[in-house]
């Protein structure tokens, strides 16, 4: 029971965080969302940066899972590996719509994202290769230019969905759609031809 609802806080912050960002949902209004009171919540959690830690290394945990499997996987083509990390990216994002923030103001949580952002850049390296391998993507023997390949896709994966969604209207997939595309259009002049050319009938469709 006490392991279900540390999960029900989980679960409810996410889509609390989601909806109206970390900075206006109190651990009260978490309680009040799931009938419970403060104090099982403080069972599970000194405070609301301990909640926003644990969901943290929680997608963490999610997006090393798909790293590995991806790793693993050598047919599978370079979009398939971004339509699978954006719906991570979707899922959890209000840490992309706020991250600097919640850096400043918890330094853990920062250390934590470096450590993060570098396991990130050393996965990239490891994924162009394989997609180079795989037939997918032109090889890129510079390794600054790698390296800015590598930043500018996390960069416009990080903040697309803080530029993109509204705050006005319901949460939609559309962009999850448009993430797509804008990653694929970024990523364009680095596959080969014959996929290229597969990727710009999908994203055109």
């Amino acid at each position: 029971m006490a392991s279900n609802n540390r999960s029900r806080i989980l679960l409810e912050s996410v889509t609390l965080f989601n909806h109206a960002g970390v900075a206006t949902v109190s651990t009260n209004h978490i309680c009040e969302s799931l009938s419970i009171s403060p104090g099982n919540l403080y069972f599970h959690f000194k405070n609301k940066e301990a909640i926003v830690r644990e969901l943290f290394t929680q997608m963490c945990e999610e997006t090393y899972a798909l790293w590995k499997a991806e790793l693993k996987e050598e047919t599978r083509p370079p979009m398939a590996f971004i339509d699978r990390s954006l719906e991570i990216f979707w899922k959890y994002r209000f840490f992309h719509r706020e991250m600097y923030h919640l850096r400043r103001q918890d330094p853990q949580l920062s250390s934590d994202w470096h450590r993060h952002l570098a396991k990130t850049r050393h996965f990239m390296k490891a994924a162009y290769a394989g997609w180079a391998k795989g037939g997918w993507m032109m090889r890129i023997e510079d390794v600054r230019a790698l390296r800015v390949l590598s930043d500018l896709v996390l960069l416009t994966a990080s903040s697309f969905f803080q530029f993109y969604e509204s705050t006005e209207k319901p949460a939609t997939g559309r962009p999850l759609r448009l993430g797509k595309e804008y990653l694929g259009r970024v990523m364009l002049p680095h596959f080969t031809p014959k996929y290229r050319e597969e990727v710009l009938a999908s994203i055109d469709e």
